[in-house]
């Protein structure tokens, strides 16, 4: 290619990709349509402009976001229990090496695997109560265990992953 063929081609490619960034078919959701009645009283689509439906898609995901101070409440619990289960069954494992070298104590195998899997599986739960037992209002801080608000939010988490969308506050 000589350098006119070149820069031709570099032209063609960048009208391309902008052509592209700015009518991106295929990525997203089209523009909804309202129906508008004519005068004669038929129905008939009316495309939404642009900036109604980016303010739509605005509003939607506002919607959809839960406050910062809400997320910083459910980390701290879910760090509180799923860390406690988790630190004690991870203490298990050298406690009962202990157990059975040093001590030289007769410990079957089953009560480690067992000891361990109640533990583990405990900081497995602990994961959504740390979700659900944080008071879901930004104005209300919530009790020490939350069983009250864990109560309350159940529901609305079991709707929430049963797909739901309508949820009862």
């Amino acid at each position: 290619m000589c350098g006119s063929q070149t820069s031709s081609f570099l032209l063609q490619t960048n009208l391309q990709l902008s052509a592209a960034f700015r009518s991106p078919k295929g990525f997203g959701s089209s523009p909804k349509k309202s129906k508008k009645k004519n005068n004669i009283g038929e129905l008939k689509p009316e495309r939404l402009n642009e900036n109604d439906y980016d303010d739509e898609e605005e509003e939607e995901d506002q919607e959809d976001v839960i406050p910062e101070i809400i997320t910083n409440r459910m980390m701290t619990r879910m760090g509180i229990s799923v860390g406690i289960p988790l630190f004690i069954g991870l203490l298990f494992f050298p406690f009962f090496y202990y157990l059975k070298v040093v001590l030289k104590l007769d410990i079957p195998t089953w009560v480690p695997f067992i000891v361990s899997f109640f533990f583990f599986g405990s900081a497995l739960l602990g994961v959504s109560y740390g979700i659900v037992s944080s008071s879901w209002d930004p104005m209300r801080e919530g009790s020490l265990l939350g069983w009250n608000e864990a109560r309350r939010n159940w529901p609305v988490f079991w709707q929430s992953l049963w797909g739901g969308r309508s949820v009862n506050k």
